[in-house]
């Protein structure tokens, strides 16, 4: 039974309760009003750009509005972006930059816009101010050549960074030390640039090689960073050596289809979407054990099935990787009377697949019986090698004692190296010349840049077309090293259209797209 008492007792506690609330309300609008009015930042711009593997720095200016001195120690301090991004991860979503009240540091973000966070702690009441700004990362090394110098035996890897405002090339030296923390191992023989699909996680990624003779590196360059690489040896899918290594790496372009030669003399190919991956010797037929091959490969390039042609050293043959076969097939030919690719009697000099308005397959034999040279184009279809020219070549030409050869995407013309002369055979007309003479210096390398993914961008086409040769005085390799670029015409000899200069010795040279 409720009795007056009992009322009276209940109304005093909800009496109570009111008015302690009413009073804690207060208090806490007091005490947010009054921590919120007396925080003032000052020096953070609304929006930033900031490279990635550059250095970034904020220092804000922190005010109170009662005049009072502003001690650092009684806060603490968080820098964050957040990446709004509907396709990153759990894990890549908030990224911490710092805890010291100014920011100070290297921005590892993939290029992209996020939102930059600084919150400021009171450490005795917990109350926190936020200010936000956009950030727009970017990369510099994103678009360039990537240029492997020989450095007193060392390799070292510059790279020529396009930059799109200024439509210019900007010099970075030494990337991988610098940017990734990475110093290679042994004299430099190779980088090159691809795309694939890590086999790891069957994402796609604009893959980099370095490779030395003892080492190479598979750099994953898809946020434009060097710091996410590993050794080729972890890719192999085989127990390898101690100094393991590629001898030669090739795309077969807009595939997802990679090749390797290893320093085993092993030949691999990787293609995720159809379960290949490096390991497994290809170079052998199916009943036989593993042949030797030449470095000179040709890829069926912008195919998205495997095919490539290399030729056995030993039987003096071609053989052909075609589809899904885990072993070479032995090539015959529409027209046996000009060429029989199953016995050609010769040792092969030099082989590509040319990239001219036919597609075609050149290749440079010689014969040690007779010293006879040939040169034979074809196409094919299947395996089946359709021959369009199988000539025997002027022994004046010197075309077997080059040191480098290349095949002109442009007209078809032959390009090769004797000493520090360039020459140029015409397989048309039968005909060669002497296009330039370097003097004093000494040539490095010799190609044209093949495009691997970006072939419809006017730009990479446009440095497609031009033969690149790389030189250096002999007297100092280290710091004289050249890489100049000729445009070729029909009937005027080569003109040079630009020239870097300042490298060491150029062993090898890529594009990343």
């Amino acid at each position: 039974m409720i009795t007056m008492k009992n009322i009276s007792i209940i109304y005093s506690a909800i009496l109570f309760i009111t008015v302690l609330f009413h009073s804690c309300n207060k208090d806490l609008g007091n005490y947010n009003y009054t921590e919120l009015s007396e925080i003032t930042i000052e020096g953070i711009d609304s929006s930033y750009t900031a490279f990635n593997q550059r250095e970034f720095k904020i220092n804000p200016k922190i005010t109170l509005s009662d005049n009072t001195t502003f001690n650092s120690e009684d806060f603490s301090f968080e820098w964050f972006t957040i990446n709004t991004s509907s396709s990153a991860l759990n894990a890549d979503v908030k990224k911490d930059l710092g805890t010291n009240i100014n920011l100070d540091t290297t921005i590892t973000l993939p290029p992209g816009v996020y939102k930059l966070y600084y919150r400021i702690k009171n450490k005795k009441t917990d109350y926190q101010f936020t200010k936000t700004a956009d950030l727009t990362v970017t990369s510099e090394l994103a678009d360039g050549w990537l240029v492997l110098n020989d450095i007193e035996g060392q390799a070292q890897l510059d790279m020529l960074s396009y930059q799109l405002a200024e439509m210019k090339y900007v010099r970075y030296k030494n990337i991988m030390e610098v940017y990734g923390g990475l110093k290679l191992k042994g004299k430099p023989k190779l980088v090159y640039y691809l795309y694939n699909r890590d086999i790891f996680n069957n994402k796609y990624s604009n893959r980099i090689y370095v490779g030395t003779d003892q080492e190479t590196f598979s750099i994953n360059n898809e946020a434009r960073t060097w710091t996410d690489y590993r050794n080729l040896k972890t890719e192999v899918m085989r127990p390898t050596p101690a100094n393991y290594h590629a001898e030669v790496i090739r795309s077969q372009g807009s595939s997802t289809l990679s090749y390797v030669l290893d320093n085993e003399n092993i030949l691999m190919h990787e293609n995720v979407t159809q379960a290949a991956m490096y390991g497994p010797t290809l170079n052998r037929l199916s009943t036989g054990s593993r042949l030797n091959i030449s470095k000179y490969m040709a890829d069926y390039s912008g195919n998205f099935n495997a095919f490539l042609v290399v030729f056995d050293t030993d039987n003096q043959r071609f053989l052909v990787l075609n589809g899904t076969n885990p072993a070479l097939l032995i090539p015959s030919s529409s027209d046996p009377d000009k060429f029989s690719p199953e016995n050609m009697k010769m040792d092969l000099l030099y082989m590509e697949r040319a990239l001219t308005a036919t597609n075609q397959f050149y290749a440079i034999l010689k014969s040690k019986t007779t010293n006879e040279i040939k040169l034979l184009r074809f196409v094919h279809n299947g395996t089946v090698f359709s021959p369009l020219e199988s000539e025997i070549v002027n022994q004046s030409s010197l075309l077997d004692q080059a040191e480098f050869y290349a095949v002109d995407p442009n007209f078809g013309y032959i390009i090769y190296t004797i000493g520090n002369k360039v020459f140029q055979y015409n397989p048309f007309s039968k005909s060669y010349t002497q296009i330039l003479d370097l003097g004093s210096r000494k040539i490095s390398l010799l190609k044209f840049q093949k495009l691997v993914y970006n072939k419809n961008n006017t730009r990479y086409k446009e440095f497609a077309k031009k033969m690149m040769i790389c030189t250096y005085d002999p007297a100092n390799p280290n710091t004289s090293g050249k890489m100049d670029f000729y445009e070729i015409s029909l009937s005027e000899m080569p003109k040079l259209s630009e020239s870097y200069d300042g490298f060491g010795k150029i062993v090898d040279v890529s594009y990343r797209e």
